[in-house]
């Protein structure tokens, strides 16, 4: 169970990365001062640089992530600025960053995204470095068995923080070395288990400090480097794998540190040359056992079932006998209810092999399991299938079939009831397993209404039982609310919960959420959650982006979503069916309709009926619906007849005559100034388009 729960954090930590990842409208900016002097690294410190115009001064990312600069050869990093406002307590963070480096990747600055800095301005100030000649550095022997970089300062010194921490290449014997004018100081230090006999510097010994050297170097200097205090001599060491069978993991050599993997040592056809006096270490493949191993015909014994060592003082050669381990199968038990719905794979991707489990035996009684809760299961509720698991991990994996989920999974041998599910992997050996499977019933309806920039929210359910995110039919794989109404459904069993949040968009923009004319309160972090019940059906998430403002260090909203009031009045008995957010019907006109934020409202009118929305005519569209956008806190809806009213032109009506509104107030202007609506004159109804 305990490796079990090893994965499920692991593929709980991949969910998160992903969501973190997939931010919509993502971006900072890098700038510097000197064209060409700055290199931008995506992923890690030893990934290849971006491509970037040597013209330029200024990069925009747009991809969360992990990202560095380094200086560009023959530049130095001086100082990096940051500059951003943190997304959750919308403080804002304008400071230096802290500069590094080592001897293998050089100087660089570590400007993660992954927080999700949107927005983020990091400004960068380097230095051209100017040439300061050459020194001459004489490597007398053991050219492998250090490495050699320059610096600014010595170590924890005030300087050593804008060194270049350029490593230099170097061979046996005599050769220049160039220098710039922060090559201050020549750092040597040992590999493996090597120690340098002897550094002199102009003819001068130097002092051995924390195993290294650090040496001041400038123009003209003379530095002698012995390793060993004569040439070591040089030993062949063959390696031979009786039968073929190749049981090393690698093969360490401590004195300089290096490891040679098994391709590696292929491709070299067995052979090794080392120093007299080098320790290798043979490290052994744990699918093997090693039986016997003899150096030059004579059997060692010095040997674990780990690995052997061994000092070169000669040409030698190794073999080893070893034999691949057999793993014997383990036997695993299934009790599985609903296996139309359940998948058992070899390993926990889609990809990896699924394991046949044929037609199952048919359960003619119960069976009952004490030590896992007095577990039960019922003879025709669930069907018993046995299969063998191998390898030295034998461990089998389930999900489920699309169209459903694992809503039980109990190890029926266990009373590790506080184990959390989903557990992707299980190990064979603590089966039998007990799995039912539920068909995803997606009746009830589920209404999304965004009302903002496009890609500025995202909305995904979640279910203890299930260890990824659960997206909605309509939203598509990303969740991304897309802008207007979307008519989804749910399951409450399935989706029990529901979390939405901003993601992002424009600094100055927060989102609010109403759910069934509730208002919901976000939490710390500006993201929203609630449960998804069976009777709300249907459920209307309405989702509106509104302008924010910086109210004492923290955003707030500056319009906030209001109550909507919409009157009806009605004239005769013209009528018509009122529904609203697409689902809900106002069956009584005669009482305001009352809403949260920006709705449509659907009119279907009898026949003879007008829709007049707050003086203005609505014609049905191709469903015959009436419909109008209520988005001020206030709208006037009259149901009138269209008797006697007909479209006249300008030309045949009397101008002097008076016109009226449907309210009957006199209008003053001239008719063609008027607005389209419904008027009077002459006593008859005109429409004014």
């Amino acid at each position: 169970m305990k490796q079990s729960r090893l994965f499920i954090v692991g593929m709980l930590l991949l969910s998160a990365l992903s969501f973190s990842t997939k931010a919509a409208d993502f971006s900072f900016t890098v700038n510097w001062d000197n064209p060409g002097a700055v290199q931008i690294i995506q992923g890690g410190v030893s990934s290849p640089s971006l491509t970037i115009d040597a013209d330029k001064t200024s990069w925009t990312g747009t991809e969360p992530d992990s990202y560095y600069v380094k200086p560009a050869p023959g530049y130095i990093i001086l100082n990096v600025h940051e500059k951003y406002i943190k997304a959750d307590t919308k403080q804002e963070i304008d400071r230096d960053k802290k500069l590094g480096g080592n001897e293998k990747y050089g100087q660089f600055c570590d400007i993660s995204t992954r927080s999700l800095l949107n927005g983020a301005v990091y400004t960068i100030t380097t230095k051209k470095l100017s040439d300061a000649g050459s020194f001459t550095l004489n490597v007398k022997n053991g050219a492998d068995k250090f490495k050699a970089w320059f610096k600014n300062d010595k170590s924890g010194g005030s300087e050593e923080v804008f060194s270049t921490f350029s490593a230099i290449g170097f061979h046996k014997g005599e050769q220049e070395i160039k220098i710039t004018d922060h090559d201050k100081y020549l750092n040597l230090s040992p590999l493996g288990s090597t120690k340098i006999f002897k550094v002199t510097l102009n003819g001068e010994s130097q002092d051995l400090i924390w195993g290294g050297y650090e040496i001041p170097v400038k123009n003209g200097d003379n530095v002698i480097v012995q390793v060993f205090e004569q040439d070591p001599t040089a030993c062949d060491v063959s390696i031979k794998f009786t039968n073929n069978e190749n049981c090393l993991q690698d093969i360490y050599n401590r004195a300089t540190g290096k490891f040679v993997k098994p391709d590696e040592l292929a491709a070299l056809n067995n052979r090794l040359s080392v120093d007299e006096g080098d320790v290798l270490q043979f490290n052994f493949n744990e699918d093997y056992t090693v039986s016997a191993i003899k150096v030059n015909g004579t059997p060692a014994e010095n040997f674990s079932a780990s690995g052997f060592s061994l000092t070169v003082t000669q040409d030698s050669q190794i073999e080893f006998t070893a034999t691949a381990k057999i793993y014997p199968d383990v036997p695993v038990t299934l009790y599985l209810k609903n296996p139309e719905g359940i998948i058992i794979r070899k390993g926990p991707f889609n990809e990896d092999e699924v394991i046949d489990l044929g037609e199952g035996e048919e359960l003619t009684s119960n069976v009952s399991f004490p030590n896992a809760g007095n577990l039960v299961i019922k003879a025709g509720e669930a069907k018993k299938y046995v299969f063998s698991v191998s390898g030295k991990r034998p461990q089998f994996f389930w999900s489920s079939k699309p169209g459903y989920w694992i809503n039980e999974a109990v190890l029926c041998n266990s009373s590790d009831n506080a184990s959390t599910w989903p557990s992707p992997g299980v190990m064979a050996d603590q089966t039998p397993l007990y799995l039912a499977a539920k068909a995803v019933n997606t009746d009830n309806t589920l209404v999304f209404f965004f009302d903002g920039a496009e890609k500025e929210a995202k909305c995904f359910a979640e279910n203890e039982a299930v260890s990824e995110r659960l997206s909605f039919p309509g939203l598509g794989s990303e969740n991304y609310i897309p802008v207007g109404y979307t008519i989804s459904s749910f399951d409450p069993d399935y989706h029990k919960s529901i979390s939405a949040g901003k993601v992002g968009g424009a600094q100055n923009k927060l989102i609010e959420i109403v759910v069934n004319g509730t208002k919901l309160k976000a939490a710390d972090d500006g993201t929203f959650g609630f449960k998804l019940t069976a009777d709300m059906d249907p459920a209307i998430v309405k989702v509106f982006s509104r302008e924010a403002i910086n109210v004492g260090g923290s955003m707030e909203v500056k319009n906030p979503v209001s109550e909507l009031t919409v009157n009806f009045e009605t004239t005769g008995s013209n009528t018509a069916d009122i529904t609203y957010d697409k689902i809900f019907r106002h069956e009584d006109p005669t009482k305001a309709l009352k809403v949260i934020g920006k709705t449509l409202v659907s009119m279907k009118p009898a026949a003879g009926t007008l829709v007049v929305v707050d003086g203005n005519p609505v014609e049905p569209n191709a469903d015959g619906l009436c419909e109008f956008w209520a988005e001020k806190r206030s709208h006037k809806v009259v149901f009138t007849d269209t008797t006697g009213v007909e479209e006249i032109e300008t030309t045949e009506t009397d101008p002097e005559s008076k016109v009226y509104n449907l309210q009957g107030i006199e209008m003053k202007l001239d008719f063609d100034r008027l607005p389209a609506g419904i008027y009077i004159r002459n006593g008859k109804k005109i429409i004014k388009k």
